[in-house]
């Protein structure tokens, strides 16, 4: 025994073996991420020349990290913060739109997740994030229409979405939260979200992600355009989730390409690929998050609270993606925003 402390506690050859072990393996893990991290150091190093021979890459890059700037202003800044307008500020996004905004720090996180997968090589894990960042986002969007009375009342789409085997499902959720609000608006609606973790602990309905835009083209939050340019990029995001061809795996990709099968190494048109579609869904995910709050935003407090020096550098910076269909969308909305305001 191996005395160490004044109250006679005392560890065994054993437990200084195991401590030992613990160590050793936290030493090992330390050294597997420096070894990671300087092969990312010198992936990045060596993408210019690599990059430069890729039509437009600069401006493909150059977009990618912009859209996600475009979004997260569009999200988070919309209206005023200053002190005429930080009550309506704090009403709007921290109150009446706090489940979307729930979601949408969620989905922020799975968007810049996917960017580091994609600049490391992994191109079917940043596409398999990019895909649960869509889901994500979604999901916000549909809990916080739901606490809205004559969104929540006409969820028809919803009520067909049951439970997984014994689990509840949407129409267990639109009961209760009909019978607890009544014709209400909660002045949060990350009420919804309470609701589910307090009283549906086994929720997990069958909501594929076609069934919830459904619902969302049902509400007019989306048309039938729309819907179906969210629908294609799920399909096409999900083969490099499911795999269903091998030329959906990393180490195909990479075979294709005739590089390494394991080290991290760029492959630039794959990753002009992948950062086209990422700047075309942040377009959907500022679409979609502005269409949402355009239920208040008509409210004519609130109009008198857009935040014009965003709108003005928004509109300005989405010049720049033009091509992108999404982004078209966007800024026809802040068009008829900045008309009304």
């Amino acid at each position: 025994m191996i005395n160490r402390t004044k109250d006679n506690h005392s560890f065994t050859k054993k437990d200084i073996e195991k401590l030992a072990h613990v160590v050793d393996s936290i030493s090992y893990f330390i050294k597997m991420l420096s070894e990671m991290m300087e092969k990312l150091y010198e992936s990045i190093e060596a993408l210019p020349p690599q990059f430069s021979s890729t039509i437009g890459a600069a401006k493909v890059l150059s977009n990618a990290f912009d859209s996600l700037g475009h979004l997260a202003n569009i999200t988070a800044n919309i209206l005023s913060s200053k002190n005429s307008c930080k009550k309506l500020y704090d009403k709007f996004l921290l109150y009446l739109h706090s489940a979307l905004l729930y979601h949408y720090y969620e989905a922020t996180m799975l968007l810049k997740h996917s960017l580091l997968s994609a600049f490391t090589s992994y191109y079917s894990l940043a596409y398999s994030e990019l895909r649960m960042s869509m889901e994500t986002l979604v999901r916000g969007l549909i809990y916080d229409l739901l606490a809205i009375p004559r969104y929540r009342k006409n969820a028809e789409e919803l009520f067909k979405i049951k439970g997984y085997k014994n689990a509840k499902g949407f129409p267990e959720l639109l009961n209760i939260i009909n019978k607890k609000l009544g014709d209400n608006r909660p002045e949060l609606s990350a009420t919804i979200l309470d609701i589910i973790d307090n009283e549906l602990q086994d929720f997990n309905p069958k909501s594929t992600f076609t069934k919830l835009i459904s619902q969302l083209k049902a509400w007019s939050i989306i048309g039938n355009d729309e819907f179906e340019e969210l629908r294609n990029y799920y399909e096409e995001l999900s083969k490099y989730s499911h795999r269903p061809h091998p030329k959906f795996l990393d180490v195909g990709i990479r075979i294709t390409a005739n590089k390494d099968w394991l080290e991290l190494e760029p492959v630039p048109g794959k990753l002009s690929e992948f950062l086209i579609k990422f700047t075309d869904i942040n377009g959907w995910f500022a679409y979609l998050v502005l269409k949402t709050y355009y239920v208040d935003l008509v409210n004519s407090n609130y109009l008198k609270c857009i935040n014009q020096e965003i709108l003005k550098k928004i509109a300005y910076g989405i010049e720049e993606l033009k091509t992108y269909k999404s982004w078209q969308k966007v800024k026809e909305i802040i068009d008829n925003i900045k008309t009304q305001a």
